[in-house]
């Protein structure tokens, strides 16, 4: 259900790639803001072993949590995300699955280095701030 925003893009600056400078939300939406979701595969809280696969789970996780909240990827008009050791040689690993996720989409993103994460196994974290239209879901 995703809302009616406006990009913003100023042909002033460089291109964002694949995700928007700015966006604009209309008054009267609801908004959804969520914790950091990591790379866990499991209600244990296993973390998956590889870098990929705890990208791939966490943004899975970050799906479920706005599917409980009404939402859909195209609802999310901010993404944060914590790698751990950033490293640019990397960076298609996370761009490649946030690309699969958004499907066109383009929020305005913010990727931050961290030299570590709430446990010392993590590697990615990513947190949204998504915009539904209002509606009674709990």
């Amino acid at each position: 259900m995703a809302t009616t925003n406006t990009i913003i893009n100023p042909t002033c600056l460089a291109p964002a790639g694949p995700f928007s400078h700015g966006i604009v939300v209309p008054a009267g939406q609801e908004i959804v803001y969520t914790a950091g979701q990591v790379g866990t595969i499991d209600a244990k809280g296993t973390i998956a072993r590889t870098y990929e696969d705890q990208v791939i789970a966490a943004i899975r996780n970050l799906h479920v949590v706005l599917k409980e909240a009404g939402g859909t990827p195209k609802d999310i008009v901010k993404l944060t995300y914590y790698i751990v050791d950033y490293d640019v040689r990397n960076r298609m690993i996370h761009i490649n699955a946030l690309q699969k996720f958004l499907d066109g989409h383009k929020p305005v993103t913010t990727l931050v280095g961290v030299t570590k994460l709430a446990n010392p196994a993590l590697k990615f974290e990513i947190e949204a701030v998504a915009v539904i239209k209002p509606r009674s879901r709990f």
